[in-house]
């Protein structure tokens, strides 16, 4: 592999979604059919699955690319929720690829704005059973049996496939996910009684994909902020430069701006995004963060 053709730090082509809550922002996809397009260096132009088929795990790491192919494993994203999400369910891997040939769906939310009023719901307020579970859905009174918390800027929940949950009323989101858009929505808040606003539910499939038993919420606000199989991130707060050494770990590593903006230097080059995230392969071994006075920075790998 000559210079001229060695991996760098990688931008992307933000991704716009209208929705009926509000909007997202997707900052960075594997997923094939909207895989995020590079738009610096000799890669722009080309999706990241494009790259990854090319670069394998120089790109991701060699374990990373044993578990997940030529399918970049993260979907990262900003929402923008003015009115409710609808209360929803995402299924786990087993459960996605049986009935969908999909990964399943973990996901994070890091609070980056909450207005007066805004609202998340996460997980039942007691343990639940399929039929009264089934019952308060037909009733239209699920949100009784929910935990129902007024949410602060600056803490992540964290929301493991099968925890029920929703959100609204003036909330910025950072999202961070597996590269996975199944979602079963279970109460529409009414929407779902409208003609103009009605959406496909999915009362049925999300039986069997619910976590029944009581869920007691646990915001993180600094460090590690989530742990899982399929995502690590941390939060970073910096007001000078960083100097990192992955020679070791032989992953990618996404860094998603939070607040102020930085730049990633690496071999004497600064590379910066105006949609605030940028992905270092593995192959990188030594790179310098160099934010623009305090900044927040989200560090994702797998």
């Amino acid at each position: 592999m000559n210079n001229n053709t060695n991996l760098y730090p990688l931008s992307f082509k933000p991704i716009f979604k209208e929705r009926v809550w509000g909007a997202e922002t997707w900052v960075l996809s594997g997923l094939n059919r909207d895989a995020s397009v590079i738009e610096n260096g000799f890669l722009k132009g080309n999706t990241i699955n494009e790259a990854l088929e090319v670069y394998l795990a120089d790109l991701v790491g060699a374990g990373i690319y044993d578990a997940c192919g030529d399918e970049f494993p993260l979907l990262i994203k900003y929402l923008t929720v003015n009115d409710f999400l609808s209360v929803q369910v995402h299924p786990d891997d087993k459960r996605a690829a049986a009935m969908h040939h999909a990964y399943g769906k973990t996901e994070m939310w890091y609070i980056l704005d909450a207005k007066p009023g805004a609202l998340l719901y996460l997980g039942f307020n007691r343990d639940m059973t399929p039929e009264g579970f089934y019952s308060h859905c037909e009733n239209e009174t699920l949100p009784e049996v929910m935990n129902c918390i007024t949410p602060a800027k600056g803490e992540c929940y964290f929301i493991p496939a099968g925890l029920i949950h929703a959100c609204g009323g003036g909330l910025t989101i950072a999202e961070v996910q597996q590269v996975s858009d199944i979602t079963y929505r279970v109460y529409d808040w009414g929407r779902e009684h409208n003609r103009e606003t009605a959406r496909e539910m999915h009362l049925e499939l999300a039986l069997d994909a619910i976590n029944y038993s009581k869920h007691i919420p646990d915001p993180t606000t600094s460090g590690v902020l989530a742990d899982s199989p399929y995502f690590s991130v941390r939060l970073l707060e910096l007001d000078g430069q960083m100097d990192i050494d992955g020679s070791a770990s032989d992953k990618f590593v996404v860094y998603l701006e939070l607040e102020g903006s930085s730049a990633i230097e690496t071999s004497g080059i600064n590379y910066s995004s105006e949609n605030g995230c940028l992905l270092v392969p593995a192959s990188l071994d030594y790179w310098k963060i160099i934010p623009r006075g305090k900044t927040k920075l989200l560090e994702i790998t797998r």
